[in-house]
């Protein structure tokens, strides 16, 4: 029996037509539901992530560039980083972090005053930032941040463009005082070469609200000694584990808008002083009359820092704060520049180092403390047997990422603390921030001291390029130099010296198959 194919088709469509025609009307019209909604949940989670830094190459106006020019040494040296806003191609996109070991903060516009209560313990976020913000209405401007590491020192370097020819600039510097632990400075300086008045609006954020901050006080404060007037903040911050801190900051009362003349310069200087109590256990609130003498002696505490700030120029606060991290940076290292893809070289090294200097203490150079303290840091300085027992952490990836904010830089410090305080380098750490230093060069180079017997570990596939250690500790008295030359056969050589010719000091190649040879000042092989 034939099939006629034609009629059964028809027959077909007649009966279940219809209903593949509907399925297929709602098919798409699902399918274009399904791609609106799509599109929506990308925006939405675009919004909701985090941004990854946009890189532009794009052409900085002469302004900028000009006043970055003075410090192009330092950025050659390895000694400085610059980052634009927006960040340049190229760029290494670093925190502009000042600190000196008891408090910390930024030029990040989430920053706020970080406390550190404990060197085994994260920042305390404050809640309140002095940071003076500069900004107009009238005129468009563009900004570049930069960090001195040498100097311990913050800038952001800000122009307004007034006309094709003539931009005005505004350099805000900003530092955590290295000699008096209380004293955070900012100095704005504004220079207006134009032919028109330049009119900027400053704020400060000031005081961030959340629920685990109280304010206790707060009240005008005005000193014999000048006509500014300041304002004295008394807070209580609720921390972990049901405890808290008392802490007071008293800073400068900042004019909210300034107009600066045709052909003019004006200048601010911003003194911000904080005084905190140590972590108190809850159950201290019940006892008022402590705490209310606690807040008058930090009160009082703050109000002298600020007096003594008051009574030395800006210029010898700035040259006091440099010469201390100078003396700090007597120790260190540096590395022959590698141009391979994600290879660190020495701005990320001096970076990380001077993140964890920023977090650390300096007793030894800190104004107002008692002697026998200062010489049991000393003595602190130079118990290196034991340091450093394990491989060179120049391998260790994790300790060398880039902080994003405050907070990352207090985990940073903590990573590298714990890794040297488990090799051996607790005692050495003790000092401050010169045993830090010490413990962190001798980590890189895989160096440990036995038996007044110094040894470097670094296995020779690692010697692939030139490095520099400089004045390691070598017992109390001497420091030595240590330089390893990568020649064109990829064989390292090593050379030692040391900064005293009197000293009993003698260098051999491993396993001493050879004759000792003395150490003099010059380089021995």
């Amino acid at each position: 029996m034939a099939i006629d194919l034609k009629n059964l088709m028809k027959a077909i469509d007649r009966r279940y037509g219809i209903t593949f025609r509907r399925l297929k009307r709602r098919s798409r019209r699902s399918l274009i539901f399904c791609i609106i909604g799509a599109i929506i949940i990308l925006y939405l989670l675009s919004k909701l992530m985090p941004r990854q830094v946009t890189y532009q190459n794009i052409q900085y106006d002469a302004c900028i560039q000009k006043r970055l020019e003075q410090f192009s040494r330092d950025q050659t040296e390895m000694n400085a980083i610059f980052n634009h806003e927006p960040i340049q191609y190229g760029e290494i996109v670093s925190l502009p972090f000042t600190g000196n070991g008891y408090l910390g903060l930024s030029l990040s516009s989430q920053s706020q005053i970080q406390l550190l209560t404990d060197i085994r313990s994260q920042f305390i976020s404050s809640g309140y930032s002095p940071i003076v913000r500069i900004s107009s209405d009238t005129w468009e401007d563009s900004s570049a941040t930069m960090m001195q590491m040498k100097e311990g020192l913050v800038r952001r370097i800000q122009c307004f463009k007034i006309s094709k020819e003539r931009s005005a600039h505004v350099t805000h510097l900003l530092y955590t005082h290295r000699k008096r632990p209380s004293l955070i400075v900012q100095e704005i300086d504004i220079t207006n070469p134009s032919e028109h008045t330049l009119d900027l609006d400053l704020k400060q954020k000031k005081q961030i609200s959340t629920n685990d901050l109280k304010q206790l006080n707060q009240q005008d404060i005005q000193f014999d000694t000048t006509k500014d007037i300041f304002i004295m903040t008394t807070n209580q911050l609720s921390i972990r584990q049901h405890n808290f801190i008392i802490y007071v900051i008293l800073t400068h009362k900042i004019i909210s808008n300034s107009h600066i003349k045709s052909g003019s310069q004006e200048k601010q200087i911003i003194f911000t002083v904080v005084k905190f109590s140590s972590i108190l256990s809850e159950n201290s609130l019940l006892n008022k009359t402590y705490i209310e003498q606690l807040q008058e002696q930090l009160q009082q505490q703050a109000k002298n820092d600020m007096l003594d700030a008051l009574s030395i120029s800006s210029i010898r606060l700035l040259q006091e704060h440099i010469n201390t991290w100078s003396l700090i940076w007597q120790s260190g290292f540096s590395i022959s520049r590698s141009l391979a893809p994600s290879t660190m070289n020495g701005d990320i090294i001096n970076r990380t180092v001077y993140y964890i200097l920023c977090s650390t203490s300096a007793p030894l150079y800190e104004l107002n403390i008692d002697e026998t303290k200062r010489n049991e840091f000393n003595q602190s300085l130079f118990q290196v047997d034991q340091c450093y027992e394990s491989h060179s952490t120049l391998m260790g990836e994790k300790l060398w990422i880039a902080p994003g904010d405050d907070l990352a830089v207090s985990q940073l410090t903590n990573l590298w603390r714990s890794t040297l305080s488990r090799k051996g380098c607790f005692t050495l750490m003790r000092s401050g921030a010169n045993g830090v230093l010490q413990s962190i060069l001798l980590s890189i180079g895989g160096i440990r001291f036995r038996n007044h017997h110094l040894e470097m570990y670094l296995d020779p596939k690692e010697l692939h390029r030139d490095m520099f250690f400089r004045s390691i500790n070598f017992g109390k008295q001497y420091h030595i130099n240590i330089s390893i030359t990568v020649g064109h056969d990829n064989r390292a050589v090593i050379d030692v010296s040391i900064d005293n010719e009197n000293a009993q000091a003698y260098a051999c190649d491993a396993g001493c198959l050879d004759s000792p040879t003395k150490l003099r000042k010059l380089s021995m092989s």
